[in-house]
């Protein structure tokens, strides 16, 4: 029995995610769709969809893949590759230098605290009481493809998400609602900005109790181990939240810090999300009216297994077939519901992640580990010693790559702040650990030469970010832990992701041009015939759309 005969045995055999293998709608519609549906899957590197492709269902990826535009050398164009920029810049076309979503937070000069991208204390929650509901889109600044979509068609925007950004900062300011997972109670919520009430479809999902079902549960293999890639214990592994071991099965127990947030890091977090999406598909009847409406989803919980178990590992290739599984099902209802031939698709990931330090270092690269600590007291230790004793830092971390100077106490010791980032960069450079080291006032002049400083001004935002920008050399983290894997780099292995447009609007093939995530707003804008977001520095790709004259 062929490899491609098990595999079509399995996928058929798995129960409640079965396998859509009809044949895909023949896409000749030339009206604007009912319907766009943004995908964003937290961590799905490029090399996800090559190294599993054999193993993907006929209607998963690989509808996207054989049916769509599908675009292998996608990068996002600037540091620090995290979740909040992605999501922001994702539909915006802007880079975090624009939009000002510089990370998942930052230091705030003026408060002396952190910042969520996405907190807002001038809204409460609707549907959690805490600060989990506090949250709006406020912090980024411009439009996006869902604020240009209102303004062209008058279309309903949904957002929903495991993570509150996932679900907000795609969804651009003034969507119909956007919606995210509240782990202490095990429901998707909203906040105040959105809406004083949950609507009665979220009242009626919740009411089911879906995560109480996931507890218990057990996320064994998919497939028989031997058709996976790594061994099941790589080095550098960390348990998954609630585990007491890294290797299968994994069994989802109750969380004693918040009930059900063990749910997200395992296939069973994609499961729920997929039935809200379609439970928002139906509630708010999106793609039935005269204008296209858009909907898009974040999937998290494939994050928050590569965080864990690293690109490497039996986890991540399980969780992405089954997410493919997931994905077949999804496509199957949108089709039943509404024609996928009345859909656009746009599919993609918010970044990449590295391998872990020890699964690097086993292969033969340059992979370890940074304390942060020690970093940050042996920078602070010579600082005194060059410029004497002072509080040189407003925090004395460094916050994803940035360093910032308490401007104040260097103005009364007299010590210039270009003598101080002119020393802190020659420190970083001689440590050994950091590829390059950015000033504030070279990241301003454009004086910040080649592809990673490029990456690092498109990245910096001059109210929000530090005085001092960090670039760690490949495969080397700041980690105080010994285990787990992070991304954020410049690097490939952070940057390159795959893109997929699927609809009547666009020219079925593969593509290897050059391609930014800046670039996917424009291309997507262009297939509808309307305008790119205000902050957007992207080009559309021509020769992937269906009518190159637009």
């Amino acid at each position: 029995m062929t490899i491609r005969k098990i595999l079509t045995l399995l996928l058929l055999a798995a129960g409640s995610m079965n396998a859509f293998s009809s044949e895909p709608p023949k896409l000749v519609s030339s009206e604007p769709p009912k319907l766009v549906i943004t995908i964003l899957v937290d961590q799905l590197r490029y090399d996800y969809l090559e190294r599993f492709h054999d193993q993907f269902s006929e209607g998963g990826f690989r509808l996207l893949m054989d049916n769509g535009a599908f675009l292998t050398d996608a990068h996002y164009n600037y540091m620090p590759t995290i979740t909040g920029p992605g999501h922001a810049s994702f539909l915006s076309g802007a880079p975090p230098a624009v939009h000002g979503i510089i990370s998942n937070q930052w230091f705030d000069h003026r408060t002396g605290g952190n910042v969520n991208c996405v907190s807002d204390p001038s809204v409460k929650g609707v549907g959690a009481d805490g600060a989990d509901g506090q949250r709006s889109p406020r912090n980024f600044t411009g439009s996006t493809l869902a604020d240009e979509m209102r303004l062209r068609f008058h279309s309903k925007v949904i957002g929903v998400s495991h993570k509150d950004r996932g679900a907000i900062l795609p969804a651009g300011k003034k969507p119909a609602g956007a919606y995210w997972f509240h782990s202490g109670s095990g429901n998707f919520i909203t906040s105040t900005y959105y809406r004083q009430e949950l609507p009665e479809w979220v009242k009626e999902f919740n009411g089911r109790k879906l995560p109480a079902q996931f507890i218990g549960q057990t996320w064994k293999r998919l497939l028989d181990p031997s058709f996976y890639q790594w061994p099941d214990d790589a080095t550098g592994e960390r348990k998954l939240a609630g585990d007491d071991k890294v290797t299968f099965d994994h069994r989802v127990v109750a969380s004693e810090k918040e009930g059900f947030e063990t749910i997200i890091p395992t296939p069973f977090g994609n499961q729920l999300l997929l039935e809200f999406a379609l439970a928002a598909l139906e509630g708010e009847k999106l793609g039935t009216s005269t204008h296209p409406d858009l909907l898009c989803v974040s999937f998290s919980s494939n994050d928050y297994v590569g965080h864990a178990s690293g690109p490497y590992s039996q986890e991540v290739q399980d969780i992405t077939l089954r997410l493919d599984l997931q994905l077949n099902e999804f496509f199957k209802q949108v089709d039943q519901k509404i024609g996928l031939e009345n859909v656009y698709i746009v599919l993609t990931a918010d970044h990449g992640v590295a391998p872990t330090p020890e699964f690097a270092a086993e292969q033969g690269l340059d992979g370890y580990r940074v304390d942060p600590v020690e970093q940050m007291r042996d920078l602070l230790g010579k600082l005194g010693k060059q410029f004497g004793p002072g509080q040189y830092l407003q925090t004395p971390r460094i916050v994803d790559g940035n360093l910032y100077f308490n401007h104040g106490a260097l103005r009364k010791m007299n010590v210039s702040e270009d003598d101080v980032a002119d020393f802190i960069r020659e420190w970083a450079l001689a440590s050994g650990n950091y590829q390059a080291a950015y000033s504030r006032r070279q990241l301003l002049e454009g004086l910040a030469p080649g592809e990673i400083g490029r990456r690092v001004v498109n990245g910096y935002n001059a109210e929000r970010s530090g005085d001092v920008v960090l670039v760690l050399k490949p495969f080397v983290l700041l980690s105080g832990s010994d285990s787990g894997t992070t991304h954020g780099s410049p690097y490939a292995y952070d940057t390159h992701i795959p893109v997929f447009f699927y609809g009547s609007g666009f020219h079925p093939g593969r593509y290897s041009d050059e391609f930014s995530i800046t670039d996917i707003a424009a291309t997507l804008c262009a297939a509808l015939r309307m305008n790119e977001p205000s902050g957007s520095i992207g080009k559309p790709l021509v020769k992937a759309l269906a009518d190159q004259t637009r």
